[in-house]
């Protein structure tokens, strides 16, 4: 039997000039809490910057820290560079692959293509996907063929991981595309009471805290580490001069404290852990408070502690 514990945070969104995320420092708080806390690696679950191949100094904090750090892609880590460039300056292979640690597989899903064709799937990159709202957040068929292959024929409970949902989570017009969706929640299925069982699924990419238990599989949102994006922009932050700085700053409502969440697995209990953490939003000012709406899910600066239990038994 085994138990791990591990850190997840996402959408930590370093681009300077146009957000104001204090990517190192907030990285480094974040490394400082892991390892304080014991967690023996750090998975980030997309969005790390708008341009990677600018931030290679950022990369080597998280790759070259005392703890392992492992990425999931994001949409926004192709909004400049192309495909095969965030490959290389992140050290992936792939965009999609799988590590074993503790006694537990994690299965790093890539759900950054879009469709406009029936059968045709085009990777993002260089922004290519903003062209294409309708039709993007796909799986090409091989992919959830690995998927399947790499979840059935673990030895491990398996841990799923993607930026955009499997479930449709708190958006029900996001989350990746439907028949993707159904595929995944076959391969969950088929996989309870086996050795590779999925016992739980992880995403980023809506910049909210939340958990829901779908056929007794826990499905946790892991909050931004840094901000929300509000669509109407505000001018409440009192430092005016934030407002030249950075292009997006009207758009962003800032969490004062980096967000994170310390996973606890425990498999003779059955059970997952999430410590997650208070905070506030910077100069008080929430989505509400910019005129904006959370909508489905409440935008809170913090991330939800809870214990479950996993298994479909426990549905």
């Amino acid at each position: 039997m085994s138990k791990l514990k591990f850190t997840a945070f996402s959408d930590l969104h370093h681009h300077p000039a146009w957000y104001k995320s204090d990517a190192p420092e907030r990285l480094a708080a974040i490394q400082k809490r892991a390892l304080e806390s014991g967690s023996e690696f750090l998975l980030h679950m997309g969005d790390f910057s708008h341009k990677p191949s600018a931030c290679p100094e950022l990369i080597k904090q998280y790759k070259e820290f005392q703890l392992p750090g492992y990425f999931v892609l994001g949409n926004h880590e192709f909004d400049i560079d192309s495909y095969e460039t965030v490959l290389k300056t992140m050290g992936l292979e792939n965009g999609y692959y799988f590590f074993d640690h503790g006694g537990f597989r994690f299965v790093i899903m890539d759900e950054n293509w879009f469709s406009d064709f029936p059968g045709i799937y085009f990777h993002y990159s260089e922004r290519n996907y903003f062209d294409h709202p309708g039709f993007r957040d796909w799986m090409p068929p091989e992919q959830i063929e690995w998927v399947r292959e790499t979840v059935m024929n673990s030895p491990y409970p398996c841990i799923l991981a993607s930026h955009a949902p499997v479930s449709y989570g708190p958006n029900p017009r996001a989350g990746i595309k439907p028949a993707c969706k159904e595929a995944v929640e076959q391969i969950i299925s088929d996989s309870q009471g086996k050795p590779g069982q999925v016992i739980l699924c992880l995403n980023g990419h809506y910049h909210r805290s939340g958990m829901d238990i779908i056929n007794g599989v826990p499905r946790l949102d892991v909050n931004s580490a840094t901000f929300n994006w509000v669509p109407n922009p505000h001018d409440l932050y009192p430092e005016k001069e934030w407002y030249q700085q950075y292009e997006c700053i009207g758009n962003m409502v800032i969490y004062e404290k980096p967000v994170s969440a310390e996973i606890i697995i425990d498999t003779d209990e059955q059970t997952i852990e999430v410590i997650g953490c208070e905070g506030n939003f910077l100069h008080g000012v929430s989505t509400e408070d910019s005129g904006n709406s959370s909508g489905a899910r409440l935008d809170t600066p913090d991330m939800l502690s809870t214990k479950v239990k996993y298994g479909i038994e426990n549905n």
